[in-house]
């Protein structure tokens, strides 16, 4: 296995390029044995800010949380856990909670960085 097997997995956390390619690499990674990639709550609030200024489309931003949420091999630090872990859950399924407009992706930033 080649040492950067989990890049695919830090690109996608870090949303480095097109979101369906991303996903379609990170699943292939998750599907192999290796370490962890850990996602922390800097990591979210980073795609949240590129969301907000209108580098990253938030449209999509269920579809990239979904995608975090469903890998085996990123695991969410333990400080971190609890609301990193209800963003993602929120943020998937916005036909629960409520629909991503920006002023979500503000408040969440603000719960992070407070929270």
């Amino acid at each position: 296995m080649e040492p950067d097997s989990c890049q695919a997995l830090t690109g996608l956390m870090r949303w480095e390029s097109s979101l369906d390619g991303l996903i379609e690499a990170a699943n292939q990674c998750d599907r192999q044995e290796g370490p962890p990639v850990r996602l922390d709550r800097d990591a979210v609030v980073e795609v949240l800010q590129r969301c907000i200024s209108g580098e990253l489309d938030f449209f999509d931003l269920s579809k990239w949380a979904d995608a975090i949420h469903m890998m085996d091999r990123i695991e969410i630090g333990e400080v971190d856990v609890e609301m990193v872990t209800q963003f993602l859950f929120e943020v998937s399924t916005p036909e629960l909670f409520e629909p991503i407009t920006v002023d979500v992706c503000r408040r969440w930033v603000s719960r992070m960085e407070h929270g």
